[in-house]
């Protein structure tokens, strides 16, 4: 189950990441030559299922067919596992599935191969006959995991279950074990489901069956695809339909009819499924589903998506979390992951989803500048693993290499083999590898046949090696005249180890160009001079400045935001001691949730000096660090007083706004100082929830208890270090806008 993009945010605190449920490793089986899809023989499973959610129940049958090739490894017997308490027993030829007591439970006491499981589980030992490939197992029980936080990264939690029945609705995958689990085979299955009147039932694949009657609801899911796991949710849904020109089915699963909310939904799936066709191939399923579950989720499972009641009205989701998840069905769920190899499914999918909505409304740069903030912000250089042991999201750090790097190295391809080389690639990779375990090596295989070259070399220093390279730009000068004129630039990489291997945008400022001039600089030591060949002397040299390299930014090319404050590997919260009673003691309790290694809480009569080094919250009104704040907020145009900030015409009343803002200090570029201001208690827990999915942003406005955001900025940086004046004086003039960049395909 792949995670739901990082767009999941604010207004929810939930961030632009999705939870992710806990599974079964998965397939670890050789990924096998392109082409090889006809040789796939998956275990499969025809499954009868009743649901009773006013008694938590499950009630299955399961006809279990070996493929040969596991029957090939087996002697007498086949153990499976299954979520303990099921007690399942062996069903002879037309017996019937009921809700009756279950005969000898087949216990076994052997270990499994699927490695551990989130639920409690069992082993079980089937007698095989000779050349029997086929068995019936029969069993039933509650599947009760309450929903909740998991993770200790506050600003990425998300509540989660491993599986629950319960009058609310039914969440089942393979984290729940509810299904017979032999081996680390692929499935294929039917799954024929009971469920109460006014219930709906979805699952992968295509829906062969659906039977409203008095007395239940019964429904058919077929998957012939292979998959890693069979997940199955249900609850009290209103469903509405549309088909794509293709035939495919896009369906929405809605708690109560909401005919325009469903239309939104329902136009964007057929939009974004028509784009990922003609960029990629073909959709590998019958349909795609957005289901609303019973609290908030960004839950991504094959042909379906699974998002909380909140969480899809967000408007901005049509154009982030909800593209991003469909193209899973392409990456993650059309094309599997090799976990064993590194995960890369994320990173493309934020790049060809998330990075190309950006990109087609013309925010690329921006993008990709915020995605390196968030690495240079989160991932410090003690915080640096390498991507080919990135498995799944689950914190800030993950994410930032998982996606961020990951979209990044996919976007540094993307420029060195040219658009149509880029999209050739990944159409072979798709079409060679759809249904199976794919990693990084054939990743590279695919992208080295469409550029000519053996890139390898390229996939070995972004994907095995650990850390970023940090550029510098050591000096620009011109040099000679007419033919022979020249920018001699010299760049340098900073960071500690070897130096990499760079393509580095250069772009020109010249007096007789609308547009800036592009050229590229080549480097693989630590230092080097570069000469730029030019035919007029050019006003100004700017060095990536669209970002398009995956670098750690120097902190003065990015503007201050609030993941500063929050991803600092050492941080001092400075709590007031002239607040009230009830005032101090919530923004104790705030300072007390966001606590995790590295972190100091302090008073401010205890503090003797303002320590540098680690980011700084200043929190409260009252507090004596304030006049630090607003020297440091100055330079972007703030005041910040007693009574009120104000920052241009904007005006944040202290009297009925919370106020959080964030600046570097005056005594040291590198550090962040972050103030939070309230002066209503209640509205403090709120913000200790909500704050850490606003990082992007330097400056926030909020009102009443929940509290409800009412104003966001974000800073512009106020010196970029990667800009070099040429022009007479000494002057740094005005960049000429640069060439405009076609996105990789136009989406809706």
């Amino acid at each position: 189950m792949p995670d739901l993009h990082r767009g999941i945010a604010a207004a929810l605190a939930l961030s632009c990441a999705c939870a992710h449920v806990a599974r079964p490793t998965p397939p670890a089986a050789a990924t096998p030559a392109p082409g090889a899809a006809a040789a796939l023989s998956p275990v499969h499973h025809d499954v009868q299922v009743t649901l009773v959610p006013e008694r938590g129940l499950v009630l299955v049958e399961d006809a279990v067919t070996l493929s040969p090739a596991l029957r090939a490894r087996l002697s007498d017997r086949v153990v499976f596992s299954l979520h303990a308490g099921l007690s399942p027993e062996r069903v002879g030829p037309g017996e019937p599935l009921g809700p009756a007591p279950h005969g000898p439970a087949l216990r076994d006491g052997g270990e499994g191969a699927e490695g551990p499981s989130p639920v409690p589980v069992e082993h079980f030992a089937v007698p095989l006959a000779p050349g029997e490939r086929r068995f019936t197992v029969r069993y039933g029980g509650p599947i009760a995991h309450p929903v909740e936080e998991r993770g200790e990264e506050y600003a990425r939690k998300m509540a989660e279950t491993a599986g629950l029945v319960s009058r609310d609705g039914v969440i089942l995958s393979g984290a729940t074990r509810w299904l017979p689990l032999l081996s680390d085979d692929l499935v294929t299955f039917t799954l024929d489901v009971r469920v109460p009147p006014g219930w709906e039932a979805v699952s992968q694949g295509r829906r062969a069956l659906h039977e409203r009657g008095p007395g239940e609801t019964r429904v058919r899911w077929d998957s012939p695809q292979p998959q890693e796991e069979v997940d199955l949710v249900a609850g009290p849904y209103v469903e509405r339909t549309r088909t794509t020109p293709g035939g495919v089915e896009v369906m929405t699963f809605l708690h109560e009819d909401d005919p325009a909310l469903a239309d939104r939904y329902l136009a964007a799936g057929v939009a974004d499924l028509g784009l990922y066709d003609r960029l990629l191939g073909p959709y590998p399923y019958a349909k795609f589903a957005l289901v609303e579950n019973f609290w908030e989720t960004g839950y991504g499972m094959p042909s379906f998506t699974l998002l909380g009641p909140r969480v899809l009205r967000l408007p901005f989701l049509l154009r982030s979390s909800f593209p991003h998840e469909i193209l899973h069905d392409w990456w993650g769920n059309g094309v599997f992951v090799d976990p064993s190899r590194g995960n890369w499914s994320e990173g493309l999918t934020a790049y060809l989803a998330d990075h190309l909505f950006a990109e087609a409304d013309g925010r690329g740069a921006e993008y990709r500048r915020t995605a390196l903030q968030r690495y240079a912000d989160y991932v410090g250089e003690n915080r640096d693993s390498p991507v080919r042991a990135f498995r799944e999201r689950h914190d800030s750090v993950t994410q930032a290499i998982g996606y961020d790097k990951v979209l990044m190295i996919f976007h540094m391809l993307r420029l060195r083999l040219g658009d149509d080389r880029f999209v050739a690639a990944l159409r072979s990779f798709y079409a060679g590898y759809r249904f199976r375990e794919a990693s990084f090596t054939e990743l590279a295989g695919a992208m080295s046949a469409a550029a000519g070259e053996d890139l390898a070399p390229f996939f070995a220093q972004w994907v095995d090696r650990a850390g970023a390279p940090t550029l510098r730009v050591e000096g620009a000068r011109l040099s000679g005249e007419g033919r022979s004129r020249a920018v001699e630039l010299t760049l340098a990489q900073t960071q500690a180890g070897e130096p990499f291997e760079l393509e580095v945008p250069v772009f020109l400022t010249l007096p007789s160009s609308p547009e800036a001039v592009r050229r590229v600089a080549r480097l693989s030591t630590a230092r080097a001079s570069v000469s730029i060949p030019i035919a007029e002397a050019p006003l100004r040299v700017d060095v990536d400045p669209e970002f398009d390299v995956f670098r750690r930014v120097d902190p003065a090319e990015l503007a201050p935001a609030l993941s500063g404050a929050f991803g600092a590997a050492r941080r001092v919260l400075v709590l007031p001691s002239g607040a009230p009673p009830a005032l101090a003691a919530a923004y104790r309790a705030l300072a007390e949730s966001w606590k995790r290694a590295g972190t100091e809480i302090v008073s401010d009569r205890d503090l003797a000096a303002v320590p540098l080094g680690k980011s700084l919250w200043v929190l409260g009104w009252e507090n004596r660090l304030r006049p630090l704040v607003a020297e440091a907020l100055a330079p972007h145009g703030v005041a910040l007083s007693d009574r009120e900030l104000r920052a241009g015409r904007l005006v944040l009343a202290r009297a009925d706004r919370a106020v959080a803002a964030v600046a570097r200090s005056p005594a040291d570029p590198e550090q962040v100082i972050a103030f939070l201001g309230a002066d209503r208690a209640a509205a403090l827990p709120g913000l200790a929830r909500k704050l850490p999915h606003y990082g992007r942003y330097g400056l926030l406005g909020f009102e009443g208890d929940e509290p409800d955001n009412v104003a966001k900025e974000t800073w512009a940086p106020l010196a970029s270090p990667m800009a070099v004046g040429l022009a007479p004086g000494g002057a740094l003039p005005a960049r000429a806008p640069l060439p405009p960049r076609a996105p990789l395909a136009m989406p809706r």
